[in-house]
């Protein structure tokens, strides 16, 4: 039986270089083999990121952009794969032949397959805050076995690496240090907080002229509609059906908060400390450490 307050991930292995993955309990080794396999196409789309960092919310505007204004209809997965559980063979089945195919991937910059002219954005949120987010994501899903988890538990494994996907501050360290390829957009899930509009025009240009012409056309209609849509409230509302209303308990929404700084409800001072050292031992080289000086809420002393 397992510990209900530690939450349950299994280490897999890469078939070919042996290189080992952290993924959620409940996953098998067969999930890996299949998502190893997937070839990028010229039009792919990858949303990319550490989990619980703003991965839904970029999908769904990514989604939005393209499909100019038009929501998801039903589940999210059956629109948008995550490459890691769905595998190359249920990636290669969403139809590409009018819009191009969105990809949701957690794997680190070398495990994610590669096109030259294909997107790849990459979404990083304050550490602190994306524990919490964390925590509840691994309370709420039975993958994890943990209904009962233990914050501080999952705190000393997440400052370890010890969580799926090679934990944070690598996987961010990898992504960062590649912003300035051609077909990386780098974004800070704070940023698209304080100004969606300015963002969301960002994401737009990055994924093509027409996207961004679409958007500010007639008195940027359809913009407006894309940041309506892509609102808090507004996703909020429709997570269960993009979530699937099943998958979680009613007191652990999928989509719960999406606040800035909701970390000081949870971390101790002597917690707080441990991330903002390895904020600056792990980002000062690359400088990403630096990312939310003009983010109130993330530091200690703001």
């Amino acid at each position: 039986m397992s510990d209900q307050t530690d939450a349950l991930f299994v280490y897999l292995k890469h078939p070919v270089t042996g290189e080992t993955c952290i993924y959620p309990g409940g996953f098998e080794q067969k999930h890996l083999d299949s998502a190893i396999q997937y070839k990028a196409k010229p039009t792919d789309i990858f949303v990319c990121s550490v989990p619980k960092c703003g991965t839904t919310w970029l999908q769904n505007i990514v989604w939005l952009i393209i499909h100019e204004g038009e929501n998801i209809n039903g589940n999210m997965m059956d629109s948008i794969p995550m490459l890691e559980l769905s595998g190359s063979e249920v990636t290669n089945k969403i139809d590409d032949s009018k819009y191009p195919r969105i990809v949701k991937t957690h794997y680190k910059h070398d495990w994610v397959p590669k096109h030259p002219t294909a997107k790849y954005l990459y979404i990083i949120r304050n550490p602190k805050d994306a524990i919490v987010s964390f925590y509840y994501h691994c309370k709420g899903f039975d993958d994890y076995q943990s209904p009962s988890l233990d914050f501080n538990k999952l705190f000393d494994r997440y400052v370890q690496g010890d969580v799926e996907y090679w934990g944070y501050f690598d996987h961010v360290t990898d992504w960062y240090e590649r912003r300035h390829e051609e077909n990386i957009l780098f974004l800070l899930y704070e940023d698209l907080k304080v100004d969606p509009k300015s963002e969301i025009l960002k994401i737009a240009k990055f994924l093509g002229t027409k996207y961004y012409e679409f958007l500010t056309k007639d008195d940027e209609k359809l913009l407006q509609q894309v940041i309506e849509k892509s609102s808090f409230p507004a996703m909020k509302v429709a997570s269960e059906d993009l979530i699937g209303a099943d998958r979680r308990p009613k007191d652990l929404p999928f989509i719960r908060k999406g606040e800035v700084g909701d970390w000081k409800n949870h971390l101790s001072p002597e917690q707080s400390k441990i991330m903002e050292d390895l904020i600056k031992e792990k980002g000062d080289p690359s400088g990403w450490s630096s990312l939310w000086d003009n983010h109130g809420n993330v530091w200690e002393d703001k």
